[in-house]
């Protein structure tokens, strides 16, 4: 025999919303959800087994976003699937190195493209200035501070408040608001709820998406999206922010649109370092590096 309770109208919802996101299908409680939606009372029963495993699969969800946030990724994997992430052998042969005697100093406030052709070493010199990759020599600083010294644990820290990544693909969560998307970065760097959903309104509205928060990504268009990413990467106010191929999806008319916004960001002395193959991308920037081989080809200024 199974046992039922009633909840209310809200946390039936809130309820629906976590299965959701998660891609959990309780089949009779969305069934009874959806008669109560359809019927308008004020109360919708739900199985006390149901009701428990929710809060089971909610606590193990928890427990594997945190091991992933400390970069625990194959403990996070398993916890969630079971399995054991299987690693190629490394490839036996000749060493290539992907970025050879690089020196660059990016000043704060800065605005810099980097172009140069597949294979050149830009996506890796963006790792490895993201904190996302190692270098075997020399040296990284931000905000003064030298990076690679510091222990490989303590770089989620580090990237979260000072570093924003914008991606060619948006990569935002289908199933969340634009607000909670924003809210996202918020969420791992320990900031209180009520702050969070403040911080991120006001990043959504420098974007002028504030009358677009509780949208869906599917709701809004590519430059739309894009907007919504690029607030989630100001959201923490970044020393820097990245992008990869960030109008790589984008139409003309969106690239000028979304640049644009960036450009204006990049006045109120926000600094960014975009990897792009657009040429008028990197024309709408300060300075322009060229890559080739691993090393810096040369450089472009531009008096804007």
């Amino acid at each position: 025999m199974i046992n039922y309770m009633k909840i209310s109208r809200d946390l039936a919802i809130k309820i629906l919303k976590y299965l959701d996101r998660h891609n959990k299908f309780y089949f009779p409680f969305l069934v009874m959800c959806k008669e109560y939606t359809e019927e308008d009372d004020d109360f919708v029963e739900i199985g006390a087994d149901e009701w428990k495993s929710i809060k089971e699969d909610e606590k193990l969800l928890k427990r594997a976003q945190n091991l992933f946030a400390n970069e625990k990724y194959e403990e996070s994997y398993k916890l969630i699937t079971g399995k054991d992430i299987k690693y190629r052998p490394k490839d036996k042969g000749a060493v290539v190195h992907a970025l050879s005697g690089v020196d660059l100093h990016i000043e704060k406030g800065d605005l810099v493209a980097v172009m140069g052709p597949s294979g050149s070493g830009k996506s890796t010199l963006l790792n490895m200035l993201g904190l996302l990759d190692q270098p075997t020599a020399g040296q990284i600083f931000i905000q003064g501070q030298k990076v690679t010294a510091i222990k490989k644990r303590q770089l989620p820290g580090i990237r979260s408040k000072e570093l924003g990544f914008v991606f060619q693909s948006f990569n935002l969560v289908t199933s969340l608001t634009a607000l909670e998307n924003v809210m996202l970065p918020l969420k791992y760097a320990g900031i209180k709820l009520s702050k969070r959903k403040k911080m991120a309104r006001q990043a959504l509205e420098q974007v002028d998406l504030g009358e677009r928060l509780d949208h869906s990504p599917n709701e809004l268009s590519g430059g739309q999206q894009q907007r919504v990413a690029i607030a989630r990467s100001i959201v923490n106010t970044p020393a820097i922010i990245f992008g990869d191929e960030l109008t790589g999806e984008l139409d003309s008319k969106m690239t000028i649109e979304v640049m644009k916004l960036i450009k204006e960001l990049n006045k109120k002395g926000q600094t960014f370092i975009i990897v792009t193959h657009n040429p008028e991308v990197a024309k709408m920037c300060k300075r322009i590096i060229y890559m080739k081989d691993g090393r810096i080809e040369k450089e472009v200024r531009h008096s804007r």
